[in-house]
Order: C-alpha cells, then structure tokens, then sequence
C-alpha cells in the first residue's frame, strides 16, 4: 500500500495577487531576495529548509520551461509537469500530462512530500483536484498592477490560518493549511 505524499505550496505574490508580471518575468523579486539575503539569521526566508524537504516537484508546462532557462536547480528531485499533452518529454521530467495522471505516477514513485510551485493555473487545478495539504504565501510590500495571478480563476475554497511571520524587507509570510473537501455520502 502506498502512502499519499504531502503537496505543499511555497509561493512569493505582490501585495495585489500576482506571481508574475503579464510576460511571466519573476525579475521583480530581485530587491526582495536581496533583502533577504542581507539578513544573517533568514538568508534565504527559509526556502533552502523548505527545499531540503521535498523530493518532488510539479509545475506546469510554462513554469517548467522557464525554470529550464535558469538551469534545473532541483538537483536530482523528479519533475512532474502539468500539460495537455501525454507525449510531453525532456530532460527532468519524471512524468508529463493532466492531474489526474500526475497524481498517480508521483503515488506510484512513492514520494513522500511534493512542491506544487506555480503558476496560478497549475495551483488552481492542484487545489480543485484536493491536492493541496499546505501553503505558504510570501507576500511582497509591492502592486504590480497586473500580471499573472497566483490562483487561476475558479470555486472557492477555505483555508485554515496556521500563521503569520514578518520578514526582511518587509515581507509577510502567511501559512495556510488547505483542508481536504467532506464528501457526502450518496
């Protein structure tokens, strides 16, 4: 019998809900991750211990071609990518195609705690598909404007708080845990 892996978020959004900006650059982080980094006690906000903990990633096809363009900086961990397309193949990716498939070949590999990392369509079917055990939202004192939103359109769902943390530079981090829908019987 397999063991459900942990799916966790860890995500940096503007004070008004994007993760990127409408051409999909993240360059907008960069005086906050330096912010970060000047503060000896929280280098990084946590992300190498977050990052040390998970044996998997999933991402969608978008996210998953622009983390190629920096160089895969997930070491040996499997990528699984969210796509349309059952035939999608590359370099780091374990398995490709719809949620549906993803979930059972991560069951399948025995992972034991997967990062769900964006963009906000993937995150959206994540959740919508009862994926989601946790989230951690790094909010940034910033308004893009516009851009690409965290979460895709779709139903709502409730979170239960967990926690709030101020960090350097003036970031919030917010932590939520998602629970699982109650299905009624039939």
């Amino acid at each position: 019998m397999t063991t459900r892996p942990r799916y966790v978020g860890y995500v940096a959004m503007s004070l008004d809900g994007y993760i990127a900006t409408p051409d999909g650059s993240v360059d907008w982080l960069t005086p906050f991750n330096a912010a970060l980094a000047d503060c000896h006690d929280e280098a990084d906000g946590g992300y190498d211990a977050f990052i040390q903990s998970v044996d998997a990633v999933l991402m969608g096809r978008s996210t998953f071609c622009q983390v190629l363009r920096w160089g895969w900086p997930y070491g040996d961990r499997a990528g699984y990518v969210l796509t349309h397309r059952h035939d999608y193949k590359g370099d780091h990716i374990t398995a490709a195609g719809p949620m549906d498939d993803l979930r059972s070949a991560i069951e399948a590999k025995g992972h034991k705690h997967v990062w769900i990392m964006g963009g906000g369509e993937t995150q959206r079917a994540a959740i919508d598909a009862g994926m989601f055990d946790e989230i951690s939202v790094f909010v940034m004192p910033t308004l893009l404007g516009d851009g690409l939103p965290c979460f895709a359109k779709g139903v709502q769902h409730p979170l239960t708080f967990r926690s709030a943390t101020p960090k350097s530079g003036g970031i919030l981090q917010l932590q939520y845990d998602i629970p699982k829908p109650v299905e009624t019987p039939v």
